[in-house]
């Protein structure tokens, strides 16, 4: 028999999650969103300060690759499922729900302190949304304590559950369900979400060929070769980093018949006036070292260093100019000169004049498209260019 006050709190509790999912679902989208569209511009991106695009985008707010967020999608999914049946029926195994939720609100506390200890001083930027989510889990917290039977009680219940799993095939069978379940709706929204994520538009048919200078911008591969793919990329990018290592497949794969151009998108407001808030803080000066080794005539090898590395503080990026023969000296005058970010900017020109609205985008042979193609795909795309064929539009 349940009392009415715990009730009462498992109820609010009920209601807490809708809140919560709800928050955890827009924090999703703007991860999402964030990384496809720069010029994303969501409510909660308020200012330099109050960003929820740059926390998103930021390293620590991912967990075995996915956001974190989507945690918070399916761990409120589960609060919703579990307490109507904890109220209404008289399952075994859910009849000291309240002791879970009391943990699981204390790890999610937990978290939520780590969290906002890395917005505070290491992204040094706040998400109102993610906030929000702090103060539900807190809250979580609070109803889930007060749910609890007396605390000399919950040891002498965990143990009663322990022994239940451990003899009720039964009670097996509905936890394995509830896990299969939480995995098949946690792949089918991480497959759809990536889905968007990754999503390419083509040239469509009817689009004219784009035309763009490229004079000046670092080529590897003949001037002849039939296929020439004109690449905008940013060196933080992790869809660019993918696009890279399946550009360097396909110059293996069709040698001298491609060629490919490099152009610089940082995705960083010190250098690109395109964007509305900050993505990837150190791209800009990655782009003007990547224009300084193609200026001392060591592109390819600087290139691949700094996409192996990923360090771009001066130290890292003067040691890389030494290991591939650079002057270190000359390197860092470059760096420091109006040279590369001249370049840079004439980049940014171009990126605009094709409406370029994230990275990668390739140019192949005039025709822009926009987004991650993978190896197969690519070569797909690479041979319709050489038998003469244009994209075909997804």
């Amino acid at each position: 028999m349940i009392s009415s006050g715990k009730k009462k709190w498992l109820f609010c509790i009920w209601l807490l999650a809708f809140l919560g999912l709800g928050l955890s679902v827009e924090l999703t989208r703007v991860y999402y969103l964030g990384y496809r569209d720069p010029e994303f511009d969501p409510v909660c991106a308020i200012s330099e300060k109050m960003d929820c695009v740059s926390v998103a985008l930021s390293p620590y707010s991912k967990i075995l690759g996915l956001p974190n967020s989507i945690y918070g999608v399916f761990t409120y999914l589960l609060i919703l499922a579990l307490v109507p049946l904890r109220l209404k029926t008289k399952i075994k195994i859910l009849e000291h729900l309240e002791n879970y939720l009391f943990l699981l609100a204390l790890f999610s506390v937990g978290l939520s302190v780590y969290l906002a200890y890395v917005s505070t001083f290491k992204i040094k930027s706040f998400c109102i949304w993610c906030t929000v989510v702090y103060v539900v889990n807190l809250v979580f917290l609070v109803l889930a304590w007060l749910s609890l039977d007396r605390i000399k009680e919950l040891w002498a219940q965990f143990k009663a559950d322990f022994n239940l799993v451990r003899t009720d095939a039964r009670v097996w069978g509905g936890l394995l369900g509830i896990l299969v379940l939480v995995v098949v709706l946690m792949v089918i929204l991480i497959t759809r979400m990536e889905a968007r994520r990754y999503r390419v538009v083509s040239s469509m048919p009817g689009q004219s060929q784009v035309e763009i200078e490229i004079a000046g911008d670092p080529v590897i591969g003949p001037k002849d070769a039939p296929v020439t793919i004109v690449e905008f990329s940013d060196f933080q990018c992790p869809f660019c980093l993918k696009t890279h290592y399946v550009l360097k497949k396909m110059r293996e794969k069709f040698g001298p018949r491609m060629r490919i151009v490099y152009k610089n998108f940082p995705l960083d407001t010190e250098c690109n006036p395109m964007l509305k808030f900050q993505m990837h803080p150190n791209s800009c000066i990655a782009s003007y070292a990547g224009e300084c080794a193609y200026k001392n005539g060591c592109f390819e090898s600087f290139y691949e260093k700094m996409v192996q590395t990923q360090r771009f503080d001066l130290e890292s990026l003067l040691q890389i100019a030494i290991d591939c023969g650079m002057d270190p000296n000359k390197f860092q005058a470059c760096l420091m000169s109006d040279l590369p970010r001249k370049a840079v900017l004439r980049d940014i020109e171009d990126a605009k004049k094709i409406g370029l609205k994230g990275t990668p985008t390739l140019i192949i042979n005039g025709y822009v498209i926009s987004g991650y193609r993978n190896e197969q795909e690519m070569t797909k795309i690479i041979k319709a260019f050489l038998e003469g064929k244009k994209p075909k539009a997804n």
